[in-house]
């Protein structure tokens, strides 16, 4: 005589590299032995799920259910991984045997690792995970340390502490959701210092700013001490704060690498863009990422933010060639177990770097003591399809007495906000013209239309690319930069003047310089 078996459903989500797929948990119990069997394509830490939720239901007052256990974790062609399952499989267990009493139609969403005592403890991407637990959901239950994350998905939900509180939660009338929103989210700006302290640099402060508007890479160029490491880190506070999606993006990101200047090591829920910062002796493993443990690099962490690589001759070749792909596609892939992966690496690139050995070419005085083969050498280091990715190049001089003197007093600190301003205004313009988190420099598909060129500014663009050797790349990319010029005025079409502007700082050339930004 057949028996019915009784198969109760359980809904979550894991990740799949940085993407989140919706998890279905079925369990079931039948009469045998008692075993304990996860399927699924599922790895050790799922498997080993029954040392914790054994220990931890009779902690709780529950007990072990008896008999052959089958849990069954959907989609099984998708390797799984992590312990954000376990609090689903608990539930389906103890739906299973009748410890706990909930209708069959409804649907529960949950995710926490348990702990042996039954504690409910968060686990990493969940800001990401979370964004599934939708409304089509009649129970949606997370743990309290996850309430962050909440926020970021924008989540109706209620927290538990410990397995001991399922019992109360599951019972009709007993769910207490609660919505979890970014309002009141603090801003985090924090003080540091303008731009106006950089003296005796508009060029530099002026492409920075281009950069900024458009996402564009930028490679600073000048001797020891004229400040490039300093523009580069205030070059952070004028843009704009995260929104949104963002603050989910980076907070989980931060959360998987472990990365935060917090003493616990949990990140902070902030509006604040991340500024990374990277140097030579840094591995590839630690600025790409480990594709072995798929744990992101300062790519990743930089992604919505600044990214600021110093010295950037003295990397090691293997390093900087590594660099290409990311730099043109904005994300970075890894391979694990035959499938590929990718991370969004969208930011702000900015390099720095001497322009010769002693640092000293574009100093006055002939106080250079490097041989032209030396500063080719040295130049070298930086391979062509590296530099050919670099949309501006500003050189930076040393700085006389008189404005040594200038960095060092105590201004009007105001012109961070103007230059913030037309960020906003560029980014507002290019939101119309793409979709929301695509800019002039990340674009992948860019035209004459889109762009507002009309013929005479692309035969302008064309003839100075031929004239100063650029590829075709190099073409795309002063077109990009002069409709990032263009944004930055708020005008809807190009100029010839904005390609004129976006070729010297393609060539590098120290002469012509401009403002640090134009009349409205």
């Amino acid at each position: 005589m057949s028996t019915k078996v009784k198969i109760v459903k359980v809904y979550s989500s894991f990740m799949d590299g940085m993407t989140a797929q919706d998890a279905k948990i079925e369990v079931s119990i039948t009469p045998g032995l008692p075993t304990f069997d996860v399927i699924g394509l599922c790895d050790s830490s799922i498997r080993e799920s029954r040392g914790r939720i054994q220990p931890a239901l009779i902690a709780s007052g529950f007990e072990m259910p008896k008999g052959h256990i089958t849990v069954s974790v959907s989609p099984s062609y998708i390797k799984k991984s992590g312990t954000c399952l376990d609090l689903p499989i608990a539930i389906g267990m103890l739906i299973a045997s009748g410890q706990l009493n909930v209708n069959m139609d409804k649907r529960v969403y949950a995710c926490g690792e348990i702990t042996l005592d039954g504690t409910v403890k968060g686990t990493p991407f969940a800001a990401l995970r979370l964004r599934l637990a939708t409304a089509s959901y009649d129970y949606v239950l997370i743990p309290e340390e996850e309430t962050d994350a909440a926020r970021c998905a924008s989540l109706s939900a209620m927290t538990i502490r410990s397995l001991s509180e399922l019992k109360a939660a599951l019972t009709e009338g007993g769910y207490r959701e609660e919505m979890f929103t970014l309002d009141g989210v603090e801003s985090t700006e924090e003080e540091q210092l303008d731009f106006s302290a950089v003296k005796g640099q508009e060029k530099a402060i002026r492409a920075l700013l281009i950069a900024a508007s458009g996402v564009h890479n930028i490679l600073l160029l000048g001797s020891p001490g004229c400040g490039k490491t300093m523009a580069g880190r205030i070059l952070s506070g004028i843009l704009p704060p995260l929104k949104g999606s963002e603050i989910g993006d980076v907070y989980s990101v931060m959360e998987s690498a472990g990365g935060s200047d917090e003493a616990d090591g949990k990140p902070v829920l902030s509006d604040k863009r991340p500024f990374r910062y990277i140097y030579p002796g840094m591995s590839r493993g630690r600025i790409l990422g480990i594709p072995s443990k798929l744990i992101p690099g300062e790519f990743a962490l930089a992604n919505h933010g600044v990214l600021f690589a110093d010295e950037i001759f003295e990397y090691k070749r293997e390093v900087l060639e590594a660099l290409r792909v990311p730099l043109e596609d904005h994300v970075v892939r890894m391979s694990k177990d035959g499938r590929n992966f990718a991370f969004p690496a969208s930011f702000v690139f900015v390099a720095a770097g001497n322009p010769c050995k002693c640092g000293m070419l574009y100093e006055p005085g002939r106080r250079c003591t490097c041989t032209p083969s030396t500063i080719s050498n040295y130049m070298a280091k930086l391979s062509g399809p590296i530099r050919d990715r670099l949309d501006l190049i500003a050189e930076m001089r040393s700085i006389s007495g008189e404005n040594m003197e200038g960095s060092f007093t105590k201004e009007d600190q105001r012109l961070n906000e103007r230059m913030k301003e037309l960020v906003i205004r560029a980014w507002d313009m290019q939101r119309k013209r793409f979709n929301d988190g695509i800019f002039n420099g990340t674009c992948c598909n860019a035209d004459a239309d889109l762009f507002r060129a009309s013929s005479e500014v692309v035969k302008y663009a064309a003839r100075i690319s031929e004239a100063s050797g650029f590829s075709a790349r190099g073409f795309n990319r002063i077109l990009r930069v002069g409709r990032t010029i263009a944004d930055i005025d708020g005008r809807e079409d190009m100029s010839v003047s904005d390609v004129a502007e976006a070729g010297i700082y393609r060539k590098g050339d120290i002469q012509n310089e401009r403002p640090v930004y134009k009349a409205s």
